[in-house]
């Protein structure tokens, strides 16, 4: 199958043989006829295509290049051969309350012949014209538009090319590139496998990530937005881009080609492992930050009691008698790492205990023992005790009658000392995972 490869010419009777070829007719078909009428014949194939989509069309919308401070948008579509066409889409530029709802509206559409084809929408539609609408600020709702210009969106859309299941499309005033793509579920099915994907990528505990070729390094941030910076470092950075995207069931588009290094990417698929998102050529992934966030979460993540050592689950048995010298109630719980709750709280090793022979989660409190935790190389954990590590408000209570509890919690942080190989538990918003020394002597499981 040919790539019909469109280009808004105003000498195109001088290269009547290099405009056109043709998914659906021999190239000889049109040899003898005019530009012009080659040009209105293509027309009809593009509306061929566009009318006998069974499930209609995904619209990746993108704003015009000033417009940057805008994400892009996901809309449908349904072309019909009477000229009409129902858009969807649920983005948050909506009106009249519909903002962030599925909302469907129809209006009519063209294929015009303007020294090459172009897609217009020339009448108002609830879904489309909120980003074109180039009122003045204060006749719009919501601040949506600025300087006449509104959101620098187009609503004539020339066609760059096309073949059976896109279509490339570039604004005709502010230049933005868009893209038609064939659905090949229902429009709710599709936002609603987005949004799961958009989830999964970019959740709200995980806002930074590393771009590799596996030679060069730069970064991203917040992807969740649908427009993210792009940069050589996170801080006091030199380059600073700001890219749009559309999220897709697979991963996610930006609007325009961009490049690391040597190699080029423009649209990013979740890898077959779930451990990274993958260009389309398979050259540049995108890895989420998890190490950091291993290294400074503050949510609590328990250990996995069957991975425990004989040394450490004698501690905990200890730890669990010592604390019913200080209330016959009191027993152990679970032992995580994270941040221990109550006044003069410490980011580290966490002991939580039943306060009540109840024994459930609403009837428990927690003591902690500082660790140094931190991250020196990507995808590793380093766990330091030493004697200088603090003690909370809690535990300093607790051992005036439970007098060797100290002890016990310290010598429990002792056996974590080491440097860790981590595989967390989920690639891109972690809760846990298999932590395994460098050495291999010895490996704990936070979950």
């Amino acid at each position: 199958m040919k790539k019909i490869q469109l280009y808004r010419i105003a000498i195109l009777t001088v290269l009547p043989a290099m405009l056109f070829t043709s998914c659906r007719f021999e190239d000889d078909d049109f040899f003898t006829e005019s530009a012009a009428l080659r040009i209105e014949h293509t027309g009809d194939q593009l509306k061929s295509l566009l009318t006998e989509a069974p499930n209609g069309w995904v619209f990746q919308y993108f704003c015009g290049t000033d417009g940057y401070q805008y994400e892009g948008f996901n809309m449908f579509a349904d072309f019909y051969s009477n000229g009409k066409v129902t858009l969807a889409s649920n983005h948050r530029m909506l009106r009249g309350g519909n903002a962030g709802k599925y909302t469907e509206a129809s209006s009519v559409y063209d294929i015009l012949n303007e020294d090459g084809l172009v897609l217009a929408f020339n009448t108002w539609n609830d879904v489309l014209t909120p980003l074109v609408d180039p009122v003045l600020p204060s006749a719009a709702p919501n601040n949506l538009v600025k300087d006449g210009q509104g959101m620098l969106g187009d609503q004539n859309l020339v066609v760059m090319s096309f073949n059976d299941d896109e279509v490339i499309l570039r604004g005709e005033r502010h230049g933005a590139e868009c893209r038609l793509v064939k659905c090949d579920t229902t429009f709710q099915g599709y936002i609603n496998e987005t949004d799961k994907m958009k989830n999964y990528i970019a959740s709200t505990a995980i806002t930074t990530y590393y771009v590799t070729n596996g030679t060069d390094t730069l970064y991203i941030s917040g992807l969740r937005n649908g427009r993210f910076r792009y940069s050589e470092r996170l801080v006091n950075n030199v380059r600073n881009d700001s890219i749009a995207c559309c999220f897709t069931p697979k991963g996610f588009r930006i609007e325009k080609q961009d490049s690391i290094g040597q190699n080029t990417f423009q649209e990013f698929s979740l890898a077959a492992d779930s451990s990274c998102l993958v260009s389309e050529n398979g050259d540049v992934k995108i890895i989420a930050r998890w190490d950091e966030y291993v290294a400074t979460h503050t949510a609590l993540w328990k250990f996995d009691a069957s991975f425990f050592t004989s040394e450490q689950q004698s501690l905990y048995d200890q730890i669990s008698a010592e604390l019913q010298k200080a209330n016959k109630n009191y027993s152990l719980a679970h032992i995580g790492i994270g941040k221990s709750t109550g006044a003069e709280s410490v980011y580290g090793l966490v002991f939580t205990f039943y306060t009540s022979s109840k024994k459930t989660d609403k009837n428990t409190n927690t003591f902690g023992v500082a660790l140094n935790l931190s991250c020196p190389a990507f995808g590793m954990y380093d766990v330091a005790y030493n004697a200088d590590c603090i003690t909370d408000k809690n535990l300093n209570s607790l051992k005036t009658k439970a007098t060797q509890l100290e002890t016990l919690a310290r010598s429990f942080a002792a056996t974590l000392n080491g440097l860790y190989n981590v595989t967390p538990n989920n690639f891109f918003a972690p809760t846990g995972g298999l932590f395994t020394s460098t050495d291999g002597s010895k490996s704990f499981v936070l979950k």
